[in-house]
Formats: C-alpha cells, sequence, structure tokens
C-alpha cells in the first residue's frame, strides 16, 4: 500500500504540473520570468524564514516549553526537508522522531503535539478563507472545502474538550484495559495513554492556548506576506487578497499528501487560484510564473534550513529516514514514581 500511494503521488504530480503547463507558451513564460523584479524574492525569502521560525515557536508552545525553540525550530526544518523530498508527507514523522529524540521528551508527547499543530493551521486556514469572503468572490469549490475543514476543526476542539473534562474516567479505562493484557503490552499502553494526555493537556491551559493560536496566526501571516511579495515581483500592483487565496487554495489542495513537495500539485492549483478569480489581472503565463517563483523561495529556504539541522542534530537524511521505517523510538518505562 505505502509504494502504490507512493506511485499515485508521484502520478499525481505529473498529471497536475502537465495540466498547469499544457497551454502556456514557454518562450513567453520564460520572458515573464526574466522580466521580474527580483529585489522582492529576497524580502519573500526572509518572509519565508521568519515563518518557519514562527511555527517553531508555536510547536514549543504546545509542549508547554518542555522543548528549546531551537530544537523545535531544526526539527521543523528537517521536516520540510523530509516533505520536500518524499511523498505521502514524511516530514512529520522525520520531526516529530528528530525532536523527540533531541529534547528527550516521550514521542507520544511531541506527535499529540504535532498533530495540534495541524488542526491550528486547520484552523487558521478556515478564518482565513471567511476573511476573504467580504473582498472578493470565492469559489464555490473553496467555500465547501472551507466548510468541511472547519466543521472538522470543531468537531476535534469538542473532542479535545471532551478528553480533558473526563481525563480521569479515560485513564480509569485504560488502566482497566490495560489488566487484560501482557504485563509489556499493559505497561506500554499506560505509558503511551499518558503521554497522549499531557500532550493535550495544554489545551486546558488558557495562556498556552493563546500564546499558540497566536503563533498560528503569525505563522500564517508570515506565508501570506512570502506570497504577496512574490507576486510584487511580476505585478506592482499586487494585493493582499490574491496572497492570501492563493495560500488558502494551495492548502486546501495539499491536505491529501500524497506528492512530494506538493509538485506539480502547487503549480496548478496556484495558478488557477489567480487565473480563476482573478483573470483580468493574470493568465495562466503569468500565474505559473508567480508559482513557480513562490514554490522556489519555499523550497530554497527549507531544504537549505533542513540540511543544516540534520547536521546539527548528527543526523543524516539516510539514516534518519532508516530509523523511522526500521527503528521506531521505544517508549520510556514507568517509573515507580509513575506507576
Amino acid at each position: 500500500m505505502k509504494y502504490l500511494l507512493s506511485f499515485a503521488g508521484i502520478g499525481a504530480s505529473v498529471l497536475c504540473f502537465w495540466l498547469a503547463i499544457r497551454h502556456v507558451p514557454f518562450d513567453q513564460l520564460a520572458a515573464t520570468l526574466s522580466g521580474a523584479r527580483y529585489s522582492w524574492l529576497l524580502l519573500a525569502l526572509f518572509c519565508q524564514l521568519l515563518a518557519v521560525f514562527a511555527r517553531a515557536k508555536l510547536w514549543a508552545a504546545l509542549l508547554d516549553y518542555k522543548a528549546r525553540t531551537v530544537d523545535t525550530f531544526w526539527s521543523e526544518a528537517i521536516g520540510y526537508l523530509f516533505t520536500n523530498i518524499l511523498p505521502l508527507r514524511m516530514g512529520d514523522p522525520a520531526r516529530i522522531f528528530a525532536l523527540s529524540r533531541r529534547s528527550k521528551l516521550p514521542i507520544v508527547q511531541v506527535a499529540a503535539s504535532a498533530c495540534m499543530e495541524r488542526v491550528l493551521d486547520l484552523g487558521t486556514i478556515t478564518l482565513a478563507l471567511l476573511a476573504l469572503i467580504p473582498w472578493m468572490n470565492v469559489p464555490t469549490q473553496a467555500k465547501r472545502a472551507g466548510e468541511i475543514f472547519g466543521l472538522l476543526v470543531v468537531l476535534v476542539f469538542l473532542s479535545l474538550i471532551l478528553l480533558l473534562r473526563f481525563r480521569s474516567r479515560g485513564e480509569r479505562l485504560v488502566l482497566s484495559l490495560s489488566k487484560r493484557l501482557p504485563a509489556s503490552l499493559a505497561e506500554r499502553l499506560l505509558t503511551s495513554s499518558r503521554h497522549l494526555f499531557d500532550g493535550i493537556a495544554v489545551f486546558g491551559n488558557g495562556r498556552i492556548v493563546l500564546c499558540a493560536i497566536l503563533w498560528s496566526l503569525w505563522t500564517w501571516a508570515l506565508t501570506v506576506g512570502m506570497y504577496w511579495c512574490v507576486l510584487k515581483g511580476f505585478r506592482a500592483d499586487a494585493t493582499v487578497v490574491e496572497a492570501t487565496f492563493m495560500v488558502v487554495a494551495i492548502c486546501l489542495a495539499v491536505t491529501i499528501p500524497f506528492s512530494p513537495g506538493g509538485i506539480g500539485v502547487v503549480q496548478w492549483v496556484g495558478q488557477q487560484a489567480l487565473v480563476l478569480p482573478f483573470g483580468a489581472r493574470y493568465d495562466l503565463t503569468s500565474a505559473l510564473a508567480v508559482i513557480l517563483t513562490a514554490h522556489l523561495a519555499y523550497y530554497i529556504v527549507t531544504c537549505l534550513l533542513g540540511l543544516v539541522g540534520l547536521s546539527l542534530f548528527g543526523l543524516s537524511f539516510r539514516n534518519l529516514r532508516f530509523r523511522i521505517r526500521e527503528e521506531p523510538p521505544v517508549l520510556p518505562k514507568l517509573s515507580e514514581s509513575e506507576s
């Protein structure tokens, strides 16, 4: 199944990239790219760097600052590198593994915080889509996707509230189930469940929730800023609305993590996100030039940071990939005080 999904992801990349370039004259595309004001690209690179830092602060907040921001930063960078190269969004297990080993935190707790980060991402993207409605005619497909993701976020937050409200009952239920299992498996289940509850317990702290929401907003504001800078490089009158809708459309499109780094999918969806609602300002050629440049800026920053992160953590791409696949971290055993 893993290989089947990988091939499907590569096929989706090729198909979407072909859809993006099939009606674009390459000489016109080259002329558009050469005529851009690339001084704006430097600012776009800086915005992308700040976006990675903001996301690292977000992850540190979700871990109640039990992990250093410098460690979450380089772990995020490693995750970006793996996502850029491998299909099925392998960056998530890579960054979770890297941070767990670096910070000595239980991998279940780190994974829970990473999942909460994704939930906040969906919530922020949904809010961005709602904010666009007064300023533009949002396509029906985008509205429906936003409604689905908004409902998903609400359901997740309600589930978290219930888990926190009835944590003691949940722990007693897990304890009851563990008595029917072999000792080693029962101990592992108890430890995993406790670390899972610790990972989501931060949502019972209003200060942490507020910090996480603010850092999530900053992360996506800087991402929109990066796309806006690229747009300004091609059109002096580019607007934040155009950049925001590009970001929203791309994020909705790459939610299903098939293609490596979203290659192909990002180009086609980003192109259509400019052409369909803003057809009077962008054609297929100029829109493709914009998204190619924006994706290149993203790739340059995240891949370089990821390589530096691997070096600082004493890891290699091949070594970390092997560890994730063959040697998952062993959860620490319960100490006498914990049991």
